[in-house]
């Protein structure tokens, strides 16, 4: 899923960023990937790949003939054949692009290595469906991936969007990448998969703001239907907070590196939406212990973080060995790499660690225990009670007495 790729791309650049290690990351955009798909050329893929002639000759019989039509103001035009792309909505067309991208992918890296990320693996790019990361350390061998890249997309109908195909690089220095004598722009952030990777920093601080506002759109807009009305329960309106708000603000959260403020950030958002909720003012002086008791126990948003992170710790524990995500999280660091004096403090292994310590474990032993989904579905829901941001920040700040 989206996951597997933002953690892999958020671990390789923390770990190659804290080494002082460059990173160009091109995200490729393909114009109209699903309508351009040549037919004759996705056949010849398929063979290619040694699917039956029998399958392919029922996948052909099913796009022969096929056609459309387009409804303007109630009036249906006539019917035209589609004679390119796969179909939208059938069952079969993302497993079709895929094999189609696939194939480009394997010719075009064929005989490449791609970045470093341990002792022994490299990694070339990160693929999901048309959303394709390409991964690279200097600008000679990303023009040549992409010319090559551009050149096999169009045998198989499709075309690289130069407009919205952007570079970002790990360290925040200045590239100039050419595809078809056009330059690509350089970004300082980029939405991958609904997540934003930025430059220079481990940190998912520009991830949690984007959230932020995210969420704060979606409970804004249930304000006058759901959260004003006073015939609503409290416990339906908490459905409803969990169901829609909650997800669209923790988005993403299990593979982010978080500083303190960041949490407190996604706290004092909370603790607005619980308040609102519930229609308490601060001025009435209720503390925010209270308003979440009320709000059906509701948890800190660092122990409803600390859960997610530690279910998708023993996702990673079970994987295939083989797979992306299982390899970044078990890697080796190469003996020729160092951490630089600059390098981020934070990382998102420490904080694994910090939550695995809480609960009297070390990484081996929980990859042991992980193994059992059940039991360790247990252990994640045992949440380290963390001190409320809101008091923490007040026994800071109050004055010592006279």
């Amino acid at each position: 899923g989206c996951c597997d790729q933002t953690f892999t791309l958020r671990q390789l650049l923390e770990e190659r960023t804290r080494c002082g290690k460059r990173t160009i990351v091109t995200f490729v955009d393909f114009a109209a990937a699903f309508d351009s798909v040549h037919r004759p050329a996705l056949w010849k893929a398929l063979k290619a790949e040694s699917v039956s002639e029998k399958i392919i000759h029922l996948l052909q019989a099913a796009y022969e003939g096929a056609t459309s039509c387009v409804k303007i103001k109630g009036e249906t035009s006539e019917k035209f054949e589609i004679t390119t792309g796969v179909k939208q909505g059938c069952v079969m067309s993302p497993l079709l692009f895929n094999l189609v991208i696939d194939v480009i992918m394997k010719r075009t890296f064929n005989g490449r290595s791609g970045v470093r990320f341990d002792r022994d693996n490299h990694i070339t790019d990160l693929m999901y469906a048309d959303d394709s990361a390409i991964l690279t350390e200097d600008e000679i061998e990303t023009e040549s991936i992409l010319q090559q890249m551009r050149e096999l997309s169009l045998s198989f109908g499709l075309i690289i969007n130069v407009r919205k195909t952007k570079v970002l690089t790990s360290d925040g220095s200045i590239v100039k990448i050419l595809l078809d004598g056009t330059e690509l722009e350089q970004v300082h952030q980029f939405q991958y998969l609904g997540s934003t990777i930025t430059e220079k920093k481990v940190a998912a601080s520009e991830d949690v703001i984007r959230r932020i506002g995210m969420a704060a759109k979606t409970f804004g807009s249930l304000t006058w239907c759901i959260w004003k009305k006073n015939n609503i329960k409290t416990g339906t309106k908490m459905k409803l907070y969990r169901s829609l708000v909650l997800p669209t603000l923790l988005y993403g959260a299990e593979s982010w590196t978080l500083l303190k403020s960041d949490v407190q950030k996604l706290e004092t958002f909370q603790m607005k939406c619980l308040r609102r909720i519930l229609n308490i003012s601060r001025l009435d002086h209720i503390r925010n212990e209270t308003i979440r008791q009320r709000c059906l126990n509701q948890p800190l948003i660092e122990e409803e973080i600390q859960k997610r992170r530690l279910r998708w710790f023993g996702h990673l524990c079970r994987m295939d060995p083989a797979r992306l995500p299982y390899k970044m999280m078990w890697r080796s660091r190469p003996s020729e790499w160092k951490t630089i004096k600059t390098a981020p403090k934070k990382t998102w292994t420490a904080q694994i660690k910090g939550d695995l310590n809480a609960r009297g474990l070390n990484l081996e032993d929980a990859k042991t225990q992980a193994q059992d989904k059940q039991a360790w579905k247990g252990i994640a829901q045992k949440t380290k009670k963390v001190a409320d941001p809101t008091t923490r920040y007040w026994l800071r700040e109050r004055r010592k007495p006279f």
